[in-house]
């Protein structure tokens, strides 16, 4: 079961580079200004998909949805092992 949740996780990492890298794939960054704001931006989206993956999870212990709540609480995970490497 946990290797099956370290795939999916992994798939997951995956599917977000290749979707933000077709959202920029003809935009050029020429400076490390540029670089930074661009940083900058992505991990504000980050944060708030954290933010509404939390708001969510409140909501299904609410409805004791554990399920939900732990899809969610995998989805946070993902999210923050990516902010760590990428916006600390």
């Amino acid at each position: 079961m946990i290797y099956f949740i370290k795939i999916k996780k992994n798939i997951l990492l995956l599917l977000i580079l290749f979707w933000t890298s077709s959202l920029n794939a003809n935009a050029k960054i020429n400076s490390n200004e540029e670089a930074e704001k661009f940083l900058n931006n992505y991990c504000i989206e980050i944060v708030s998909a954290i933010k509404d993956a939390y708001e969510t999870q409140l909501e299904a212990v609410s409805n004791q949805d554990w399920k939900t709540f732990g899809e969610k609480g995998r989805w946070i995970g993902s999210l923050a092992d990516v902010y760590s490497k990428l916006c600390e």
